[in-house]
Protein backbone atom coordinates (compact mmCIF):
# COMPACT_ATOMS: atom_id res chain seq x y z
CA UNK A 1 0.00 0.00 0.00
CA UNK A 2 2.67 2.30 0.63
CA UNK A 3 3.98 1.77 -2.93
CA UNK A 4 0.71 2.33 -4.37
CA UNK A 5 0.61 5.71 -2.42
CA UNK A 6 4.30 6.64 -3.31
CA UNK A 7 3.91 6.28 -6.87
CA UNK A 8 0.71 8.20 -6.38
CA UNK A 9 2.79 11.16 -5.22
CA UNK A 10 5.13 10.61 -7.55
CA UNK A 11 2.65 11.22 -10.09
CA UNK A 12 1.53 14.16 -8.98
CA UNK A 13 5.40 15.50 -8.38
CA UNK A 14 5.57 14.88 -11.89
CA UNK A 15 2.36 16.33 -13.47
CA UNK A 16 2.88 19.67 -11.26
CA UNK A 17 6.59 19.86 -12.14
CA UNK A 18 5.55 19.36 -15.47
CA UNK A 19 2.26 22.13 -15.17
CA UNK A 20 5.04 24.75 -13.71
CA UNK A 21 7.81 23.86 -16.46
CA UNK A 22 5.12 25.02 -18.91
CA UNK A 23 3.75 27.59 -16.75
CA UNK A 24 7.44 29.22 -16.94
CA UNK A 25 7.79 28.65 -20.61
CA UNK A 26 4.67 30.69 -21.51
CA UNK A 27 5.91 33.49 -18.82
CA UNK A 28 8.66 33.79 -21.09
CA UNK A 29 7.63 34.12 -24.09
CA UNK A 30 5.03 36.37 -23.40
CA UNK A 31 5.84 38.84 -25.42
CA UNK A 32 7.40 36.45 -28.29
CA UNK A 33 5.43 37.30 -31.38
CA UNK A 34 3.05 34.24 -32.85
CA UNK A 35 3.57 32.30 -29.50
CA UNK A 36 0.55 30.21 -28.28
CA UNK A 37 -0.02 29.57 -24.78
CA UNK A 38 0.47 26.00 -24.11
CA UNK A 39 -1.82 24.38 -21.03
CA UNK A 40 -0.65 20.96 -20.00
CA UNK A 41 -3.43 18.19 -20.60
CA UNK A 42 -4.04 15.37 -17.51
CA UNK A 43 -6.59 12.47 -16.94
CA UNK A 44 -6.33 9.95 -14.26
CA UNK A 45 -4.04 6.75 -13.73
CA UNK A 46 -6.07 3.45 -14.73
CA UNK A 47 -7.91 2.27 -12.20
CA UNK A 48 -6.28 -0.90 -9.60
CA UNK A 49 -8.73 -3.01 -8.48
CA UNK A 50 -8.41 -4.37 -4.68
CA UNK A 51 -11.31 -6.47 -2.82
CA UNK A 52 -14.46 -5.13 -3.74
CA UNK A 53 -12.98 -1.47 -4.48
CA UNK A 54 -11.21 -0.06 -7.22
CA UNK A 55 -8.52 2.20 -6.13
CA UNK A 56 -6.93 5.73 -8.04
CA UNK A 57 -3.54 5.00 -9.07
CA UNK A 58 -2.92 9.04 -9.41
CA UNK A 59 -2.52 11.48 -12.58
CA UNK A 60 -0.76 10.77 -15.78
CA UNK A 61 0.26 14.13 -18.51
CA UNK A 62 -1.75 12.82 -21.54
CA UNK A 63 -0.01 15.59 -23.86
CA UNK A 64 0.83 19.38 -23.78
CA UNK A 65 -1.47 21.22 -25.77
CA UNK A 66 -1.12 24.44 -27.59
CA UNK A 67 -4.52 27.31 -28.03
CA UNK A 68 -5.02 26.84 -31.80
CA UNK A 69 -8.11 27.04 -33.97
CA UNK A 70 -7.52 26.88 -37.70
CA UNK A 71 -10.67 28.80 -38.25
CA UNK A 72 -9.15 31.77 -36.13
CA UNK A 73 -5.91 31.05 -38.02
CA UNK A 74 -7.30 31.35 -41.41
CA UNK A 75 -9.21 34.27 -40.82
CA UNK A 76 -6.32 36.11 -39.38
CA UNK A 77 -4.40 35.30 -42.52
CA UNK A 78 -6.96 36.18 -45.14
CA UNK A 79 -7.11 39.69 -43.09
CA UNK A 80 -3.61 40.29 -43.70
CA UNK A 81 -3.81 39.25 -47.13
CA UNK A 82 -6.55 41.31 -48.16
CA UNK A 83 -4.94 44.64 -45.83
CA UNK A 84 -1.93 44.27 -47.57
CA UNK A 85 -3.24 44.31 -50.91
CA UNK A 86 -4.96 47.28 -50.47
CA UNK A 87 -1.87 49.24 -48.25
CA UNK A 88 -0.21 47.89 -51.51
CA UNK A 89 -3.14 49.39 -53.66
CA UNK A 90 -3.15 52.46 -51.90
CA UNK A 91 0.90 52.97 -51.76
CA UNK A 92 1.10 52.42 -55.70
CA UNK A 93 -1.56 54.64 -56.83
CA UNK A 94 -0.53 57.39 -54.64
CA UNK A 95 2.46 57.06 -57.07
CA UNK A 96 0.75 56.99 -59.89
CA UNK A 97 -2.08 60.10 -58.87
CA UNK A 98 1.13 62.28 -57.98
CA UNK A 99 2.18 61.92 -62.07
CA UNK A 100 -1.06 64.25 -61.97
CA UNK A 101 -1.27 66.19 -59.60
CA UNK A 102 -2.17 69.41 -60.69
CA UNK A 103 -2.10 71.94 -57.92
CA UNK A 104 1.69 72.74 -57.14
CA UNK A 105 2.34 72.79 -60.91
CA UNK A 106 0.93 73.12 -64.42
CA UNK A 107 -0.41 69.69 -65.50
CA UNK A 108 -0.55 68.40 -68.90
CA UNK A 109 -4.93 69.93 -68.84
CA UNK A 110 -3.45 73.27 -68.67
CA UNK A 111 -0.77 73.13 -70.55
CA UNK A 112 -2.10 71.62 -73.63
CA UNK A 113 -4.97 74.69 -73.06
CA UNK A 114 -2.11 77.28 -73.45
CA UNK A 115 -0.47 75.26 -76.65
CA UNK A 116 -3.85 75.68 -78.37
CA UNK A 117 -4.57 79.13 -77.00
CA UNK A 118 -0.99 80.51 -78.59
CA UNK A 119 -2.22 79.22 -81.91
CA UNK A 120 -5.35 81.61 -81.22
CA UNK A 121 -3.57 84.46 -80.69
CA UNK A 122 -1.43 83.20 -83.77
CA UNK A 123 -4.45 83.83 -85.85
CA UNK A 124 -4.80 87.44 -83.92
CA UNK A 125 -1.06 88.31 -85.07
CA UNK A 126 -0.40 85.70 -88.12
CA UNK A 127 3.08 87.96 -89.03
CA UNK A 128 4.12 88.21 -85.78
CA UNK A 129 7.82 85.66 -85.45
CA UNK A 130 7.22 86.54 -81.86
CA UNK A 131 4.19 85.02 -81.06
CA UNK A 132 5.36 82.32 -83.25
CA UNK A 133 8.06 81.25 -80.92
CA UNK A 134 5.53 81.32 -78.03
CA UNK A 135 3.43 78.38 -79.82
CA UNK A 136 7.31 76.35 -80.64
CA UNK A 137 7.66 77.39 -77.17
CA UNK A 138 4.60 76.16 -75.81
CA UNK A 139 4.45 73.29 -78.11
CA UNK A 140 8.17 72.21 -76.36
CA UNK A 141 6.50 72.18 -73.01
CA UNK A 142 3.58 70.06 -73.88
CA UNK A 143 5.56 67.27 -75.85
CA UNK A 144 7.95 67.56 -72.29
CA UNK A 145 5.32 66.68 -70.36
CA UNK A 146 4.45 64.12 -72.47
CA UNK A 147 7.94 62.76 -72.12
CA UNK A 148 7.77 63.32 -68.28
CA UNK A 149 4.22 61.83 -67.36
CA UNK A 150 5.90 58.77 -69.89
CA UNK A 151 9.10 58.62 -67.94
CA UNK A 152 7.52 58.87 -64.45
CA UNK A 153 5.40 55.66 -65.26
CA UNK A 154 8.32 53.74 -66.20
CA UNK A 155 9.70 54.90 -63.15
CA UNK A 156 6.63 53.34 -60.85
CA UNK A 157 6.82 50.19 -63.07
CA UNK A 158 10.49 49.75 -62.97
CA UNK A 159 10.13 49.89 -58.82
CA UNK A 160 7.08 47.46 -59.29
CA UNK A 161 9.43 45.24 -61.03
CA UNK A 162 11.95 45.19 -58.36
CA UNK A 163 10.07 44.79 -55.63
CA UNK A 164 8.22 41.30 -57.48
CA UNK A 165 12.04 40.44 -57.78
CA UNK A 166 12.69 41.25 -54.26
CA UNK A 167 9.39 39.51 -53.60
CA UNK A 168 10.00 36.77 -55.02
CA UNK A 169 13.64 35.71 -52.93
CA UNK A 170 11.62 35.90 -49.97
CA UNK A 171 8.89 33.86 -51.02
CA UNK A 172 11.21 31.25 -51.86
CA UNK A 173 13.47 31.87 -48.32
CA UNK A 174 9.77 31.48 -46.54
CA UNK A 175 8.63 28.59 -48.49
CA UNK A 176 12.07 26.50 -47.75
CA UNK A 177 11.60 27.57 -44.21
CA UNK A 178 8.21 26.21 -44.13
CA UNK A 179 9.39 23.09 -45.77
CA UNK A 180 12.51 22.73 -43.72
CA UNK A 181 9.70 23.69 -40.22
CA UNK A 182 7.42 20.39 -41.63
CA UNK A 183 10.05 17.66 -41.62
CA UNK A 184 11.16 18.65 -38.33
CA UNK A 185 8.02 18.61 -36.80
CA UNK A 186 7.34 15.12 -38.81
CA UNK A 187 10.46 13.61 -37.06
CA UNK A 188 9.71 15.62 -33.77
CA UNK A 189 5.93 14.10 -33.31
CA UNK A 190 6.03 10.93 -35.08
CA UNK A 191 8.38 9.82 -32.20
CA UNK A 192 5.95 10.80 -29.21
CA UNK A 193 7.21 13.89 -28.27
CA UNK A 194 4.94 17.77 -29.06
CA UNK A 195 5.89 20.33 -31.74
CA UNK A 196 3.99 23.04 -30.28
CA UNK A 197 6.77 25.30 -30.81
CA UNK A 198 7.56 24.24 -34.72
CA UNK A 199 3.91 24.95 -35.02
CA UNK A 200 4.07 28.56 -33.73
CA UNK A 201 7.23 28.73 -36.16
CA UNK A 202 5.45 27.63 -39.16
CA UNK A 203 2.11 29.73 -38.19
CA UNK A 204 4.54 32.56 -38.39
CA UNK A 205 5.77 32.12 -41.35
CA UNK A 206 2.42 31.38 -42.63
CA UNK A 207 1.73 34.40 -41.62
CA UNK A 208 4.47 36.43 -43.70
CA UNK A 209 4.21 34.54 -46.93
CA UNK A 210 0.40 35.47 -46.89
CA UNK A 211 1.35 39.09 -47.45
CA UNK A 212 2.37 38.44 -50.61
CA UNK A 213 -0.62 36.26 -52.03
CA UNK A 214 -3.63 34.47 -50.66
CA UNK A 215 -3.36 31.11 -49.54
CA UNK A 216 -4.75 27.56 -48.13
CA UNK A 217 -3.25 24.64 -46.45
CA UNK A 218 -4.08 21.17 -45.35
CA UNK A 219 -2.75 17.67 -44.78
CA UNK A 220 -2.97 15.32 -47.04
CA UNK A 221 -3.64 11.40 -47.53
CA UNK A 222 -0.09 11.00 -46.47
CA UNK A 223 -0.19 13.52 -43.79
CA UNK A 224 1.64 15.85 -45.57
CA UNK A 225 1.53 19.66 -44.68
CA UNK A 226 0.52 21.20 -48.04
CA UNK A 227 0.48 25.02 -49.15
CA UNK A 228 -1.17 26.19 -51.70
CA UNK A 229 -0.92 29.67 -53.87
CA UNK A 230 -4.72 30.10 -54.04
CA UNK A 231 -6.47 30.00 -57.71
CA UNK A 232 -2.61 28.71 -58.80
CA UNK A 233 -1.12 25.78 -57.20
CA UNK A 234 0.67 24.15 -54.48
CA UNK A 235 3.69 25.86 -53.43
CA UNK A 236 5.11 23.53 -50.53
CA UNK A 237 4.08 19.81 -50.16
CA UNK A 238 5.51 18.19 -46.85
CA UNK A 239 9.33 18.39 -46.84
CA UNK A 240 9.63 20.04 -50.65
CA UNK A 241 8.96 23.83 -51.76
CA UNK A 242 8.23 24.83 -54.73
CA UNK A 243 10.83 27.66 -55.99
CA UNK A 244 9.21 30.55 -57.88
CA UNK A 245 11.50 32.52 -60.60
CA UNK A 246 10.94 36.32 -62.69
CA UNK A 247 11.71 36.65 -66.12
CA UNK A 248 10.14 38.39 -69.30
CA UNK A 249 7.16 37.34 -69.71
CA UNK A 250 6.55 38.09 -73.61
CA UNK A 251 4.03 36.05 -75.80
CA UNK A 252 4.30 35.80 -79.61
CA UNK A 253 3.80 39.08 -81.37
CA UNK A 254 5.79 41.31 -78.01
CA UNK A 255 8.79 42.99 -78.32
CA UNK A 256 10.72 41.89 -75.35
CA UNK A 257 12.49 44.99 -74.72
CA UNK A 258 9.32 47.60 -75.42
CA UNK A 259 8.30 47.68 -71.67
CA UNK A 260 10.96 45.14 -69.98
CA UNK A 261 8.03 43.90 -67.67
CA UNK A 262 8.61 40.38 -65.55
CA UNK A 263 6.06 37.94 -64.70
CA UNK A 264 6.33 35.36 -62.83
CA UNK A 265 7.04 31.60 -62.30
CA UNK A 266 7.38 28.19 -60.95
CA UNK A 267 11.23 27.70 -61.70
CA UNK A 268 10.43 23.91 -62.75
CA UNK A 269 8.04 25.18 -65.49
CA UNK A 270 9.41 28.62 -66.66
CA UNK A 271 7.36 28.95 -69.96
CA UNK A 272 4.39 28.64 -67.76
CA UNK A 273 3.47 32.15 -65.97
CA UNK A 274 1.76 32.08 -63.00
CA UNK A 275 1.56 36.13 -62.63
CA UNK A 276 -1.69 36.81 -64.05
CA UNK A 277 -3.50 34.27 -61.40
CA UNK A 278 -2.14 36.17 -58.29
CA UNK A 279 -5.14 38.23 -57.15
CA UNK A 280 -4.35 39.48 -53.70
CA UNK A 281 -1.68 40.36 -51.21
CA UNK A 282 1.65 43.16 -51.90
CA UNK A 283 2.18 41.00 -55.39
CA UNK A 284 -1.46 41.16 -56.29
CA UNK A 285 -1.64 45.05 -55.79
CA UNK A 286 1.58 45.23 -57.32
CA UNK A 287 0.66 43.32 -60.53
CA UNK A 288 -2.53 44.80 -60.75
CA UNK A 289 -1.78 48.51 -60.67
CA UNK A 290 1.26 47.92 -63.12
CA UNK A 291 -1.08 45.78 -65.88
CA UNK A 292 -3.87 47.89 -65.61
CA UNK A 293 -3.94 51.02 -64.17
CA UNK A 294 -0.83 51.95 -65.86
CA UNK A 295 -0.88 50.04 -68.88
CA UNK A 296 -4.06 51.76 -69.13
CA UNK A 297 -3.20 55.59 -68.69
CA UNK A 298 -0.09 54.66 -71.29
CA UNK A 299 -2.20 53.81 -73.58
CA UNK A 300 -4.70 56.75 -72.88
CA UNK A 301 -1.51 58.93 -73.13
CA UNK A 302 -0.29 57.58 -76.59
CA UNK A 303 -3.89 57.63 -78.16
CA UNK A 304 -3.69 61.41 -76.42
CA UNK A 305 -0.11 61.69 -77.92
CA UNK A 306 -0.83 60.41 -81.00
CA UNK A 307 -4.25 62.12 -81.62
CA UNK A 308 -2.45 65.68 -81.13
CA UNK A 309 0.17 65.04 -83.51
CA UNK A 310 -1.80 63.02 -86.56
CA UNK A 311 -5.04 66.37 -86.17
CA UNK A 312 -2.58 69.13 -85.96
CA UNK A 313 -0.08 68.17 -88.58
CA UNK A 314 -3.31 66.92 -90.71
CA UNK A 315 -3.96 70.99 -90.32
CA UNK A 316 -0.77 72.14 -90.78
CA UNK A 317 0.61 70.47 -93.67
CA UNK A 318 -2.46 72.29 -96.00
CA UNK A 319 -0.91 75.53 -94.78
CA UNK A 320 2.10 78.18 -96.02
CA UNK A 321 5.19 78.75 -93.88
CA UNK A 322 5.90 82.70 -93.94
CA UNK A 323 8.29 82.65 -96.79
CA UNK A 324 7.48 84.75 -99.81
CA UNK A 325 6.46 81.97 -102.94
CA UNK A 326 7.36 82.69 -106.57
CA UNK A 327 4.89 83.17 -108.61
CA UNK A 328 4.22 82.56 -112.54
CA UNK A 329 3.07 84.25 -115.13
CA UNK A 330 -0.52 84.58 -113.91
CA UNK A 331 0.44 85.76 -111.17
CA UNK A 332 -0.04 82.02 -109.13
CA UNK A 333 1.98 81.03 -106.47
CA UNK A 334 4.73 77.86 -107.30
CA UNK A 335 5.48 75.90 -103.96
CA UNK A 336 8.51 74.34 -106.23
CA UNK A 337 10.34 76.88 -107.39
CA UNK A 338 10.70 78.12 -103.70
CA UNK A 339 14.35 77.85 -102.26
CA UNK A 340 12.61 76.41 -99.33
CA UNK A 341 9.80 74.02 -98.02
CA UNK A 342 7.05 76.18 -98.22
CA UNK A 343 3.72 73.85 -97.51
CA UNK A 344 3.36 70.17 -96.68
CA UNK A 345 5.44 70.80 -93.49
CA UNK A 346 4.37 68.53 -90.30
CA UNK A 347 4.30 70.48 -87.09
CA UNK A 348 4.79 67.52 -85.09
CA UNK A 349 7.76 64.70 -86.32
CA UNK A 350 6.19 61.97 -88.16
CA UNK A 351 5.82 59.09 -88.59
CA UNK A 352 5.10 58.39 -85.24
CA UNK A 353 3.35 55.10 -84.10
CA UNK A 354 0.83 54.43 -81.83
CA UNK A 355 3.07 52.63 -79.32
CA UNK A 356 4.97 54.33 -77.27
CA UNK A 357 3.53 57.85 -78.71
CA UNK A 358 3.88 60.00 -75.65
CA UNK A 359 7.62 58.85 -74.86
CA UNK A 360 8.78 59.45 -78.84
CA UNK A 361 6.47 62.65 -79.42
CA UNK A 362 8.38 65.80 -80.63
CA UNK A 363 8.69 68.79 -82.80
CA UNK A 364 9.40 68.36 -86.55
CA UNK A 365 13.03 69.51 -87.64
CA UNK A 366 11.83 71.89 -89.92
CA UNK A 367 9.60 73.71 -87.14
CA UNK A 368 12.66 73.61 -84.50
CA UNK A 369 15.06 74.93 -87.36
CA UNK A 370 12.91 78.30 -87.88
CA UNK A 371 9.53 79.48 -86.43
CA UNK A 372 8.75 80.78 -90.11
CA UNK A 373 8.00 77.25 -90.91
CA UNK A 374 4.94 77.06 -88.81
CA UNK A 375 2.11 78.01 -90.87
CA UNK A 376 -1.18 80.23 -90.35
CA UNK A 377 -1.61 80.84 -93.87
CA UNK A 378 -4.04 78.51 -95.82
CA UNK A 379 -2.58 80.88 -99.36
CA UNK A 380 0.52 81.51 -100.11
CA UNK A 381 2.00 84.89 -99.56
CA UNK A 382 -0.71 86.61 -97.85
CA UNK A 383 0.54 87.27 -94.38
CA UNK A 384 -2.84 88.24 -93.06
CA UNK A 385 -4.32 84.77 -94.01
CA UNK A 386 -4.75 83.38 -90.25
CA UNK A 387 -7.03 80.42 -91.56
CA UNK A 388 -4.79 77.45 -90.41
CA UNK A 389 -3.59 79.32 -87.23
CA UNK A 390 -7.09 79.19 -86.56
CA UNK A 391 -8.33 75.55 -87.39
CA UNK A 392 -5.36 74.46 -85.72
CA UNK A 393 -6.63 76.55 -81.99
CA UNK A 394 -10.35 75.21 -83.05
CA UNK A 395 -8.63 71.30 -81.92
CA UNK A 396 -8.87 71.93 -78.76
CA UNK A 397 -12.83 71.56 -78.59
CA UNK A 398 -13.14 68.72 -81.64
CA UNK A 399 -13.89 65.61 -81.05
CA UNK A 400 -10.68 63.50 -82.54
CA UNK A 401 -10.03 61.12 -80.68
CA UNK A 402 -11.63 57.55 -79.92
CA UNK A 403 -12.85 57.55 -83.14
CA UNK A 404 -14.86 61.47 -82.84
CA UNK A 405 -16.45 60.88 -79.88
CA UNK A 406 -14.20 63.01 -76.82
CA UNK A 407 -12.07 65.60 -76.90
CA UNK A 408 -8.19 66.21 -76.06
CA UNK A 409 -9.74 67.74 -72.70
CA UNK A 410 -12.05 64.77 -71.88
CA UNK A 411 -9.81 62.06 -72.71
CA UNK A 412 -7.39 63.58 -70.20
CA UNK A 413 -9.71 64.35 -67.21
CA UNK A 414 -11.21 61.17 -67.90
CA UNK A 415 -7.56 59.17 -67.28
CA UNK A 416 -6.78 61.24 -64.30
CA UNK A 417 -10.40 61.20 -62.84
CA UNK A 418 -10.29 57.03 -63.04
CA UNK A 419 -6.79 57.04 -61.13
CA UNK A 420 -8.61 59.44 -58.42
CA UNK A 421 -11.48 57.61 -58.22
CA UNK A 422 -9.34 54.05 -58.10
CA UNK A 423 -6.95 55.86 -55.29
CA UNK A 424 -9.99 56.96 -53.50
CA UNK A 425 -11.70 53.77 -53.05
CA UNK A 426 -8.73 51.96 -52.17
CA UNK A 427 -7.55 54.07 -49.73
CA UNK A 428 -11.91 53.38 -47.79
CA UNK A 429 -10.12 49.76 -48.53
CA UNK A 430 -7.02 49.62 -46.51
CA UNK A 431 -9.10 51.56 -43.99
CA UNK A 432 -11.97 48.92 -43.81
CA UNK A 433 -9.39 46.09 -44.16
CA UNK A 434 -7.06 47.68 -41.11
CA UNK A 435 -10.37 47.51 -38.88
CA UNK A 436 -11.10 43.86 -39.90
CA UNK A 437 -7.24 42.77 -39.14
CA UNK A 438 -7.14 44.26 -36.19
CA UNK A 439 -10.11 42.59 -34.95
CA UNK A 440 -8.89 39.62 -36.08
CA UNK A 441 -5.06 39.78 -34.06
CA UNK A 442 -7.35 40.74 -31.34
CA UNK A 443 -9.54 37.73 -31.38
CA UNK A 444 -5.98 35.76 -31.82
CA UNK A 445 -4.70 37.48 -29.00
CA UNK A 446 -7.56 36.25 -26.50
CA UNK A 447 -7.69 32.76 -27.90
CA UNK A 448 -3.54 32.27 -27.82
CA UNK A 449 -2.06 35.05 -26.10
CA UNK A 450 -0.76 34.87 -22.25
CA UNK A 451 -1.66 36.29 -19.49
CA UNK A 452 0.69 36.86 -17.04
CA UNK A 453 -1.71 37.52 -14.68
CA UNK A 454 -3.27 34.24 -15.46
CA UNK A 455 -0.07 32.27 -15.63
CA UNK A 456 1.28 34.04 -12.39
CA UNK A 457 -1.86 32.47 -10.36
CA UNK A 458 -1.17 28.81 -12.11
CA UNK A 459 2.54 28.76 -11.05
CA UNK A 460 1.34 29.45 -7.30
CA UNK A 461 -1.37 26.83 -8.13
CA UNK A 462 0.72 24.37 -9.36
CA UNK A 463 3.57 25.22 -6.70
CA UNK A 464 1.34 24.31 -4.41
CA UNK A 465 0.41 21.59 -5.75
CA UNK A 466 4.11 20.31 -6.13
CA UNK A 467 4.36 20.86 -2.40
CA UNK A 468 1.93 19.00 -1.23
CA UNK A 469 2.38 15.90 -3.77
CA UNK A 470 5.98 15.91 -2.17
CA UNK A 471 4.02 15.64 1.42
CA UNK A 472 2.52 12.65 0.17
CA UNK A 473 5.37 11.40 -0.78
CA UNK A 474 7.26 11.57 2.88
CA UNK A 475 3.73 10.47 4.61
CA UNK A 476 3.67 7.14 2.18
CA UNK A 477 7.87 6.62 3.15
CA UNK A 478 7.31 7.21 6.88
CA UNK A 479 4.55 4.93 6.73
CA UNK A 480 6.37 2.44 4.60
CA UNK A 481 9.59 2.32 7.26
CA UNK A 482 6.06 2.04 10.21
CA UNK A 483 5.08 -1.09 8.65
CA UNK A 484 8.81 -2.80 7.96
CA UNK A 485 9.36 -1.98 11.65
CA UNK A 486 6.57 -4.01 12.80
CA UNK A 487 7.59 -6.79 10.68
CA UNK A 488 9.92 -9.57 13.07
Amino acid sequence: MGADLLNIGKSGLFTAKQSMSTTSHNIANANTEGFSRQEVRTETGPGLGEGDYVLGTGVEVQSIKRSHDELVEKKLNTSITTHKFNEERTLQLGHVEEIFNEINSDGMNKIMNRFFNSFRELSNQPENETVRNVVKENAKIVTGDFHRIQSNLDDIRGSINKKLTLSVSEVNSLTKTIAKLNKEISIQEVSGGMANDLRDQRDRALRTLTEFFPINTYSDNQGQFVVNIEGVGSIVAGGLAQELTVGAGVQPGENSADKGDIKIFYASRPGVAISDKITGGTLGAQLKTRNEEIVGLEKQLDELAHGLVLATNSIHRRGFANHPVPVDGQGNPVPNAAKQKVTGINFFKEPLDLKRAAEYISLSDEVLADVNNIAAALEANKPGDNRIALAVSKLQHEKVLGGGTTTFEEQYLKSVGNIGLQTGKSKIDEEQSHGILAQAKSFKERLAGVSLDEEAANMVRYQNAYEASAKVIRASDEMFKAVLGLLP
